[in-house]
């Protein structure tokens, strides 16, 4: 018999994607299961809390927990890419469930959410060239030699919250730093590279309290390189578990291609 648990969301948000979050918010709404609390961490020092409206998630609404990211007590970097990895990690420690699904604020459910049982099908990837300098540091960090990480890779990525707790009190021993400060003056450093590698680290293998021969999370994210691709994109996106632009990307679509993209959301019941 599967054991199917109750999970968590958490999303870290700026006022550029307040719209992006909305429609993740319907996606939710819609293709949900399984839902806990919904931690929306504000990643800016501004008044964006009092702009989001708990009514977009729908039958969620009583579920949606606003965070600022003031609530974690330090100084926060001006490079929002770097500020929000971070912030990722931290949620976990207010988190009152054993896994959580993190997500971008543009990532979108496009079909049912996937259930996480005792071990989450995520499956495991070759770490690309582009991220060595961020396995470097994971490796010197805990004296491992990280070959593979965690599938998907980006989000939507599933986390166990107790052992991110333990890796950010390790870490944070290990280093005599606070994590968020520790965390943010690495530079390229990639928050599931280095959660991938506490998991090597602690149990000696991936494999140990998750899935890596098989994924049941399918996502398909566009990035502003591969805009040339984007009908390959679209037609993998029409089976995906995810889907999102990038805002670069969307700014490169053209209006038909936009067109089509937010004809496909309405279709899937969001917006």
């Amino acid at each position: 018999m599967v054991s199917i648990f109750m999970i968590d969301i958490i999303t870290v948000v700026f006022e550029d994607e307040l719209e992006t979050l909305k429609t993740q918010a319907q996606s939710l709404a819609v293709y949900g299961e399984n839902l806990d609390t919904i931690f929306v961490v504000i990643n800016e020092d501004t008044g964006l809390g009092s702009k989001i409206d708990r009514s977009w998630w729908g039958r969620f609404q009583e579920h949606v927990q606003v965070v600022s990211r003031q609530a974690f007590g330090t100084v926060w970097s001006d490079n929002g890419w770097v500020s929000q990895q971070a912030l990722k990690l931290l949620t976990s420690t207010i988190s009152s469930n054993e896994w959580s699904i993190i997500l971008d604020a543009k990532t979108f459910f496009v079909n049912p959410m996937f259930n996480i049982d005792v071990k989450p099908k995520v499956g495991e990837l070759e770490i690309y060239s582009v991220f060595e300098s961020s396995r470097q540091i994971v490796n010197d960090l805990f004296g491992i030699n990280l070959v593979k990480q965690l599938g998907p890779g980006g989000v939507p990525f599933v986390i166990n919250n107790a052992h991110t707790r333990e890796m950010i009190t390790w870490i944070e021993s290990h280093t005599q730093q606070p994590f968020a400060e520790w965390f943010q003056n690495q530079g390229m450093l990639t928050e599931f590279l280095l959660y991938s590698g506490w998991i090597q680290y602690k149990f000696g293998s991936l494999d140990l309290i998750y899935d890596t021969s098989t994924s049941i999370i399918k996502p398909c994210n566009l990035c502003h390189s591969e805009v040339a691709i984007f009908d390959t994109k679209f037609n993998q996106m029409l089976n995906a578990t995810t889907i999102s632009i990038h805002r670069r990307a969307w700014r490169q679509l053209t209006s038909q291609q936009q067109t089509q993209y937010q004809d496909f959301l309405h279709s899937k019941g969001i917006r």
